[in-house]
């Protein structure tokens, strides 16, 4: 092993092409910025432990956890203690290789992040003793197990995922399995949990027996299929979305991948190993050196910002970006603790940044593409846009179609609301417009003279 710091996005693009993966290149950055994020989280928010043995008596109490810290938080946008989580969600279609990610990171025993002694043992007073919690979660789950219940006499009961995953990483193969719990009629609070666990780490649910209650600090990571999740739904604007394509090539190159990793000899097979561990150390001792020295501060460069002005980017997707870029600087080979951590955008930072756009407006901005070319050059009341938009987009919902309409119509050039003036009585609705804009008038003004109003 070299004496040179391990770069890890390096170690773990070697580790994958040695394996044969395919078409990984553009999205292991993604997920190893990720975990930074989820390390950064841990240095800001863990210091507010909801599971601290001696202040938890209902049973929800994690022993020994070792990202529990007593230093000050360093990111306090708007004063208050920020949430840099970065989730992830692919989507591609059934056999595109969404999941191969996920098991790459997360997989018992294999997993670049697993730890045998990070999993909490209930048969051992629930204790973690190194890295980070990993599960890829079950194949369907209600809001309860999700998030908790209550029985009659208001105690707190089961032991729900979400309490169980705090601090750690929480694959699912299909997110449907979660987000199709909201749709039953016993499981209607699920998308709001989601929506708050996800966002903030708050869990809040008033019963009619008792309260449940709880911060919790997990990582989502999920696959999906297009037209499974309801991207609209509030969970795009905090899911970092990466599209995995699929092509006759990719097709060819996964079986030439399987023959490949089948006539794998034992020699490369003992040196795989040998990395996989050397990687698994490295998350793991970062993690650690990292709260024992955390940065003073939290600092963002005018470079970043920049980047995040252009118009590409919408106002509601940039702190997404900002924590990518988060993750990628607690990522970097040598750690520096106790000094201000300067984000700013260097070559590679700005590659990731660059191709993370793209495909997010290719996977965003397909849907309005599908309104604007089904409506192009029509004009009608804003109700029914928003009934279009709910039937085409956003899966029935019509809050959500409203969300929507404002986050991504509203500004295109093309696209214009309008309240129509004309004489009788009631009051007329919102109309909208989806054609080319009309061309300003132009008057010809002779030499000297002003077209601005006096």
């Amino acid at each position: 092993m070299s004496d040179e710091p391990m770069d890890i996005f390096d170690a773990v693009q070697k580790y994958a092409d040695a394996n044969h993966y395919v078409d990984v290149a553009d999205k292991l950055p993604v997920f190893i910025c990720s975990i930074g994020a989820h390390i950064l989280n841990t240095l800001n928010k863990c210091n507010q432990c909801p599971f601290k043995p001696e202040d938890n008596e209902d049973g929800y109490a994690i022993y020994d956890c070792p990202m529990r810290h007593e230093h000050q938080s360093i990111y306090t946008p708007m004063s208050h203690v920020a949430d840099t989580r970065l989730h992830l969600l692919m989507r591609g279609a059934k056999g595109s290789g969404k999941n191969v990610l996920i098991d790459l990171f997360l997989r018992e025993g294999t997993g670049l992040l697993y730890n045998t002694n990070a999993v909490i043992n209930v048969l051992d007073a629930q204790h973690r003793e190194a890295g980070f919690p990993t599960d890829i979660g079950p194949n369907s789950i209600t809001e309860a197990g999700m998030f908790g219940s209550v029985d009659e006499e208001g105690n707190i009961t089961g032991r729900p995922l979400a309490r169980d995953m705090c601090g750690g990483f929480l694959g699912f193969e299909e997110f449907s399995s979660v987000t199709d719990a909201s749709k039953k009629d016993h499981s209607m609070d699920m998308k709001n949990q989601l929506l708050t666990s996800t966002d903030s780490g708050r869990v809040n649910k008033r019963m009619r027996s008792g309260i449940v209650r709880y911060l919790t600090k997990y990582t989502i990571w999920a696959g999906t299929q297009p037209g499974r999740f309801e991207l609209e739904s509030g969970l795009d604007r905090r899911f970092f979305i990466i599209e995995i394509g699929m092509s006759p090539e990719k097709e060819r190159a996964y079986k030439q991948a399987q023959v490949l990793n089948s006539n794998m000899d034992i020699g490369t097979r003992v040196r795989l190993a040998q990395q996989n561990l050397e990687i698994r150390t490295w998350f793991t001792t970062r993690l650690i050196d990292a709260i024992s020295n955390p940065p003073s501060r939290l600092l963002f460069d005018a470079s970043l910002e920049e980047w995040l002005m252009q118009g590409d980017v919408r106002s509601h997707e940039a702190d997404l970006f900002r924590r990518l870029a988060i993750g990628y600087h607690m990522m970097q080979p040598e750690w520096k603790g106790g000094q201000t951590m300067t984000v700013t955008v260097d070559d590679r930072l700005k590659a990731l940044l660059d191709a993370s756009l793209l495909m997010r407006r290719e996977v965003m901005d397909a849907d309005v593409q599908l309104i604007k070319t089904t409506f192009w050059g029509t004009e009608m009341p804003r109700s029914t846009l928003l009934k279009e938009v709910s039937r085409m987009v956003t899966m029935g919902d019509y809050q959500s179609a409203k969300r929507w309409v404002d986050d991504n119509l509203r500004g295109q050039r093309w696209y214009e609301e309008y309240r129509p003036e004309g004489v009788g009585r009631g009051r007329r609705g919102v109309m909208v417009k989806i054609q080319p804009p009309a061309p300003k008038e132009h008057t010809e003004l002779e030499w000297g003279e002003s077209d601005v109003k006096q």
